[in-house]
């Protein structure tokens, strides 16, 4: 707790001085010999261990797959409350282990690492890379690579006149897959398909729902432990029927029925021990 304490004291010491510097000289400097005497003067805290550049690499990759993601759903014009059937991804390899965190964050039912699909492949220059090479040059070799007006060898890109190596291009590989709404952003394409079926249609439904009246019991002063009986106009009987235990989980309700005298868009949402 000590540690974590003086750790954070620390970090915050600039944005909150006068505290911060009560807090370390009770904490720190009287009891430490030693000590410097100011938290202004002890210096930014280090890691406490290793860097496990692996997982950081990993969960760079994740993020860059998610929004990618998001933006091809917002091609297909999808809110993200509503759930999908398939995102398809191609790059982003380091990120085949997160598949659940994907899935969630695009909300879709599968996610797959796509390498049959027919693809439309994109060749750009890595300015930081090849720019302080080739120079002025650069902007003729990325004018080649857009008009498509370069060749492949040994694993090399000649454009322009210029033999660029892997590390000076960028590789896209845009999946071609009609109806499917596609984005992409460095080596990264994430492809989703934005068909809704009856399924699909009534979770989109149920979770709008649940946003309803979590909205209506914050407008009501609740909790966020407050359990509540929760009553629904006819309209969302379906609903309520495929997916009363869900809703009762997220609004945290006790009870989940349909009351005909209720109007749309009229709920109501009572506590439950009233």
């Amino acid at each position: 707790l000590w540690v974590a304490l003086i750790t954070a004291i620390r970090a915050v010491s600039p944005v909150m001085p006068f505290l911060t510097e009560r807090l370390w000289r009770v904490l720190v400097a009287a009891p430490c010999p030693g000590a410097p005497d100011s938290v202004h003067l002890a210096g930014w805290p280090s890691s406490p261990g290793p860097r496990d550049e692996a997982l950081l690499a990993e969960m760079a990759a994740t993020r860059q797959v998610v929004e990618v993601g998001r933006r091809a759903r917002g091609e297909a014009g999808v809110k993200l409350r509503q759930p999908l059937r398939v995102a398809l991804v191609r790059g982003g390899d380091r990120a085949r282990g997160h598949l659940d965190v994907i899935r969630d964050e695009l909300r879709v039912k599968e996610v797959r690492f796509d390498v049959d699909t027919e693809v439309e492949v994109t060749i750009k220059p890595d300015f930081s890379k090849a720019g302080p090479r080739l120079g002025p040059k650069v902007k003729e070799v990325a004018a080649a690579l857009e008009r498509g007006d370069y060749e492949e060898r040994d694993g090399k890109v000649v454009a322009a006149g210029e033999e660029l190596s892997p590390e000076e291009v960028i590789r896209s590989e845009r999946p071609v897959l009609e109806g499917w709404a596609v984005a992409h952003e460095g080596g990264v394409s994430v492809a989703v398909d934005p068909t809704l079926d009856d399924e699909l249609i009534l979770e989109g439904k149920t979770l709008e729902l649940i946003r309803v009246v979590n909205d209506l019991r914050k407008q009501e002063g609740l909790e966020l432990t407050d359990r509540i009986e929760l009553r629904l106009p006819a309209e969302h009987a379906e609903i309520t029927e495929r997916h009363r235990d869900w809703i009762a989980a997220e609004v945290l309700a006790t009870s989940v029925r349909i009351d005909e005298t209720l109007k749309t868009p009229e709920l109501e949402a009572v506590p439950a021990w009233s």
